[in-house]
C-alpha cells in the first residue's frame, strides 16, 4: 500500500492563509508551529469502519495530554445507555486496553513496545497518536524536513513511525500522509486523509480524517463532532476504569 491507495485529494479553497514566497526554512517552522503548543485536546467523534468483512459505526471519546498520554474510548448507544466497545489508554510506555464483546469483558495492559503487534485491530491509534488531530506532527519537537518544492515534508512519530506528509503548494494545508512503520517482519505502511480543516482556537483542526491499513483490511472515516484545545480535561479522563 502506499498513498496512491486513497483517492486524489481534491483542491476545495483552504481556510489556511494563503502563503508567498517562502524558504524551505521557514516553510518547515511554520507547519512546526501549527502543532506546537498543544497540551490538552478533548474531542468526540463519529467513526465508522470496515475491518476484513466485519462492518460498522460507534462514537468515540478522545483525551490528550502532552506529551503522549492518549485515551480512546468507544461506545455505541442504545435505548437507555451507551456501552463501551474498547477502552485504550496510553501512558507513556504503558497501555491498557478494555473490550467489551461477545467474550464478555476483557482488560489486558502491559509495555508499548508489545501493543502494536498484539494487538492489530487497535495498532494505528498508538502508532499515529498525535498525528491524528495534529498533522505535521514530530515526536522530537523538531522542525520537518522539507523537499526541494517545499510540499513534501517528513517527520518522526513518537511511536518510531517514520512520517511523510503531503501539502498543497499554496497554503502549506497537508491533505494526505504515508506511515512507514519498521518491525522485524518487514514495513507496515498506513495512509491518512485529512480534509474539512476548521479553526479551533489558534489551530487548524481536520474535522474528517481517512485511515487505512491494509495490512489487515482496516479502514476507518472518523467526523470530528466537538473538539477543544488547551482547556482542562474532564475530572477522571485517565482514570483506569472506563
Amino acid at each position: 500500500m502506499s498513498c496512491a491507495s486513497l483517492p486524489p485529494a481534491s483542491q476545495a479553497p483552504s481556510p489556511f492563509p494563503a502563503l508567498r514566497d517562502l524558504a524551505l526554512a521557514d516553510r518547515a517552522q511554520l507547519v512546526q508551529s501549527r502543532t506546537t503548543g498543544v497540551q490538552t485536546l478533548a474531542a468526540t467523534l463519529a467513526v465508522s469502519y470496515t475491518i476484513g468483512k466485519q462492518h460498522g459505526t460507534f462514537d468515540m471519546v478522545v483525551n490528550y495530554a502532552a506529551p503522549g498520554v492518549l485515551r480512546f474510548t468507544a461506545f455505541k448507544d442504545t435505548l437507555l445507555s451507551a456501552s463501551i466497545l474498547f477502552d485504550l489508554l496510553l501512558t507513556g510506555e504503558k497501555y491498557r486496553v478494555y473490550t467489551h464483546g461477545d467474550a464478555g469483558e476483557q482488560t489486558y495492559e502491559g509495555s508499548v513496545q508489545q501493543f502494536a503487534q498484539a494487538y492489530p485491530t487497535f495498532r494505528t491509534f498508538f502508532l499515529l497518536g498525535e498525528a491524528f488531530f495534529l498533522p505535521g506532527f514530530d515526536g522530537q519537537g523538531q522542525p520537518p524536513r522539507v523537499n526541494a518544492s517545499g510540499t513534501r515534508l517528513t517527520t518522526r512519530l513518537r511511536s518510531g513511525v517514520n512520517a511523510r506528509w503531503f501539502a498543497r503548494a499554496d497554503t502549506l494545508e497537508i491533505t494526505q500522509a504515508c506511515f512507514r512503520w519498521q518491525t522485524g517482519e518487514g514495513t507496515i505502511p498506513l495512509g491518512l486523509r485529512y480534509q474539512d480543516y476548521r479553526q479551533v482556537g489558534t489551530y487548524y483542526i481536520p474535522h474528517r480524517v481517512t485511515v487505512l491499513d491494509r495490512r489487515v483490511g482496516f479502514t476507518a472515516h472518523s467526523v470530528v463532532k466537538q473538539v477543544d484545545i488547551n482547556v482542562p480535561l474532564a475530572p477522571g479522563a485517565f482514570d483506569v476504569t472506563p
